[in-house]
């Protein structure tokens, strides 16, 4: 019984110090972790607009009413050259995929209606099947897209509203599509 007792408190003596040690190195990582992120995101931003010298998250109102009606709108960023609003990027869920929801970046350029920009940002979808929605080849069959409609896949896009259909994938673009349409339902809303 008393070794019992020894064994109890050593182990919960050492399980403590171990979660002190992991919560003092977390004060410490956790803002270079942030930090390293915030700087991504905005890299990201960049690569989906490259016409845009400015982003300004949508206003914080505006922005919960269009997250209240579309569940996987995360953010938003009014895209500016010199001031003048030239489009928008949306952060979206893709709901679903095969490996969990996929994060991705979907910009537009509101002058002629169309996808200038497309990038996944975070996923666990399967190496070389549903990974293959983030290839450059991909995205180049997302942009160029027209958004007065909602997207369709398709294994020969031909349409102003196809995006490429991958054999083997369909669970994966199926969660790609699921986000840029929500991005269009959202671009519909702020244009209200």
């Amino acid at each position: 019984m008393k070794e019992s007792i020894k064994l109890t408190v050593r182990l919960f003596l050492i399980t403590a110090i171990a979660g002190f040690i992991l919560a003092f190195a977390n004060s410490f990582t956790s803002p270079v972790i942030k930090e390293r992120e915030k700087t991504q995101y905005e890299a990201a931003l960049k690569e989906v607009f490259v016409d845009a010298d400015k982003f300004e998250t949508l206003d914080e109102a505006k922005l919960e009413a269009i997250k209240t009606k579309i569940k996987n709108i995360e953010k938003i960023e009014v895209a500016k050259k010199s001031d003048k609003t030239v489009g928008y990027v949306f952060k979206t869920l893709g709901k679903n995929g095969y490996g969990g929801d996929i994060s991705m970046l979907m910009a537009v350029n509101t002058e002629n209606q169309t996808i200038v920009g497309f990038k996944v940002l975070k996923h666990s979808e399967t190496p070389g099947l549903g990974s293959r929605v983030t290839t450059e080849e991909y995205a180049k069959s997302v942009i160029g897209n027209k958004v007065t409609e909602h997207l369709v896949k398709n294994l020969h896009p031909d349409a102003d509203n196809d995006i490429q259909a991958i054999t083997g994938t369909t669970i994966s673009v199926n969660a790609v599509l699921n986000g840029l349409n929500g991005a269009i339902d959202a671009l519909q809303e702020i244009e209200k």
